[in-house]
């Protein structure tokens, strides 16, 4: 039936609401810091699993990727934490069709296939490119 919603007693549209205030609300925190106070990231994100074992965390590297993003630099951030860059791209991504279900401009999208249980490729995927980031991090020195 047409705009009955799949999220008991919410909007159909309830998936974008979320992931638009929240993804809004970290992006205007983000530049602000790097807009107020550019070198504060740095200073104050000490790694405590890098400190603890002088090895790179699996997602060391995020602030210095976002420090180059806010100078411009998308190669820079990329060759930093490749895995980090994705996913800030696909949350970016995903923000930008968020705003866009919300302004009427697109139906909103579901996919089925997301749903529990996960598909055995992602289960097993996602933590894979978690190991090959970190190997990737371990080798670079990161």
């Amino acid at each position: 039936m047409e705009g009955s919603s799949p999220v008991a007693g919410g909007s159909s549209r309830a998936p974008e609401i979320i992931g638009a205030g929240v993804g809004t609300t970290l992006a205007l925190a983000a530049l602000t810091v790097f807009a107020v106070a550019p070198e504060l990231p740095g200073r104050l994100t000490r790694c405590l699993f890098k400190a603890g074992t002088g090895l790179p965390c699996p997602t060391c590297g995020t602030t210095r990727l976002l420090e180059a993003l806010a100078r411009g630099e998308p190669g820079v951030a990329l060759a930093v934490n490749p895995l980090a860059f994705l996913a800030l791209a696909g949350g970016g991504l995903y923000l930008l069709y968020a705003w866009l279900v919300l302004a009427g401009g697109l139906r909103p999208v579901r996919l089925g296939w997301l749903t529990p249980p996960m598909p055995m490729w992602l289960r097993l995927g996602l933590p894979a490119a978690l190991v090959v980031n970190w190997i990737y991090l371990l080798a670079r020195g990161v």
